[in-house]
């Protein structure tokens, strides 16, 4: 490395990216003649150490951090450096596979995840791994790099505390989720992203619409319309999530305020599923009642979903939001996978008069003949729900006589695709008349 102590990282002693990737150029070069492997390694609940110990701890665990590295690699004529955050960079010239780098990897999680004492407390922490394997064909500096970045990423999305090997293939396609990811806030900004309405009908002949169910769909301008199954999960890895949440609940209150101005009590009931950031965060109540009092409405007005993992998450006070916004008049239905969710209601205390079944125990009866154990598993649910005066319905239904065999067991409302596609708020003025106001 450069003997310039300016281009040193002030915590670390080690070099920063621009210093790397003149390393790495002569490495990686046709003419080099030997394969080098790239880690790039993550500090696991680092942010954590720094809200709450301080940065001066925060610094003395980069510090330690980077003499570990050191250490492990001291041998093997290591480039070190660290990037932004709490990633360290570490190139390892030699004749690497798949396996002797996942070695090199498990000897750095397994170092790097022994306490560290800070200021008297022993600080727990972990490592992920990304690694680029290069030698094969010449590779850039760069590209090395945000390979083993992509690596990485990986490795912390499946758990943590692990190492991830780059593979091109899924690579690719992880660059192209977390390209889309980013332009999650461009979008909002450019109205890419606009509200559309699914029903929800009364069983058996879904005459009666219960409500409008509104999600948001991405217009994107090189893929076409992408349904929130694809971006919400990425929005989580951006901190845009509760953006798109605030997002769907001000454009589905301002235009059920519209349908209330002009239609009266004909004007349908919105129902929409908040984002688990959104559920959980503290400002919920007061945006929920900001946004009903700007559009003239009521707090009967409107319908919440939300879903068994959420009113677990101990991120925020959901139960006490969602008390709150009952009391006031929020309808609230909870989706649930199985009896086990629904037996979190009473347990909770969570005041949801119906729940909406979907995954797995819906899909199971989308056949010919559908299994006698996942009949009487929705059949002990809706059972259940009965003494709990809770009501059943069903999200993800495909057909009329999907939606007939669920009527059968006792669930009594639907949603799903054997319904009208999903419309613009305009288009789906056409169904008022047909809704069933809940109050």
């Amino acid at each position: 490395m450069s003997d310039s102590s300016a281009s040193l990282d002030a915590v670390t002693g080690l070099p920063g990216r621009t210093a790397l990737e003149s390393e790495l150029a002569p490495l990686l070069s046709a003419d080099a003649g030997s394969q080098v492997a790239v880690l790039l390694v993550g500090l696991d609940g680092f942010a954590v150490v720094r809200d709450g110990l301080g940065f001066d701890a925060a610094d003395e665990l980069l510090a330690g951090a980077a003499r570990t590295l050191r250490e492990i690699f001291r041998d093997r004529r290591p480039v070190l450096a660290r990037l932004p955050g709490d990633v360290f960079a570490v190139a390892v010239p030699g004749e690497h596979g798949a396996a002797s780098a996942g070695e090199l990897a498990d000897s750095v999680i397994a170092a790097l995840g022994r306490p560290s004492y800070v200021d008297g407390v022993g600080v727990g922490i972990s490592a992920s791994v990304g690694i680029f394997l290069a030698g094969t064909h010449p590779a850039r500096p760069a590209e090395a790099i945000r390979s083993a970045q992509v690596a990485l990423r990986r490795a912390k999305e499946l758990g943590r505390t692990r190492w991830v090997l780059f593979d091109p293939v899924a690579g690719h396609e992880d660059a192209e989720r977390y390209r889309l990811a980013c332009g999650i806030a461009g979008a909002l900004e450019s109205g890419e992203l606009a509200v559309v309405y699914r029903p929800h009908v009364v069983l058996p002949d879904g005459a009666i619409i219960t409500s409008l169910n509104a999600v948001l769909r991405w217009r994107h301008p090189e893929l076409g319309e992408l349904r929130p199954e694809l971006f919400h999960p990425l929005a989580e890895t951006t901190g845009m999530t509760v953006a798109l949440g605030r997002h769907l609940l001000t454009e589905t209150l301002r235009t059920a305020g519209q349908w209330r101005a002009r239609f009266g009590d004909d004007a349908p009931t919105v129902c929409l599923t908040l984002p688990r950031r959104m559920a959980i965060d503290g400002d919920l109540v007061r945006f929920v009642g900001r946004e009903l009092d700007r559009n003239g409405l009521r707090h009967r007005h409107l319908m919440l979903c939300t879903d068994g993992p959420s009113l677990l998450d101990d991120r925020g006070d959901l139960l006490g939001s969602l008390g709150e916004l009952a009391r006031a008049g929020v309808v609230f239905v909870v989706n649930v996978t199985g009896l086990p969710e629904l037996e979190l209601l009473p347990a909770l205390d969570v005041p949801a008069p119906a729940v909406m079944l979907t995954g797995a125990i819906i899909d199971a009866l989308e056949v010919d003949d559908p299994p006698e154990r996942a009949v009487r598993t929705i059949r002990q649910l809706v059972e259940r729900a009965g003494e709990l005066g809770i009501k059943v319905g069903a999200r993800g239904v495909l057909s009329e006589a999907h939606a007939r065999l669920l009527f059968d067991i006792g669930v009594v409302v639907a949603s799903g695709p054997y319904l009208p596609t999903y419309a613009t708020g305009e288009e789906a003025e056409t169904w008022v008349g047909r809704t069933f106001p809940l109050g």
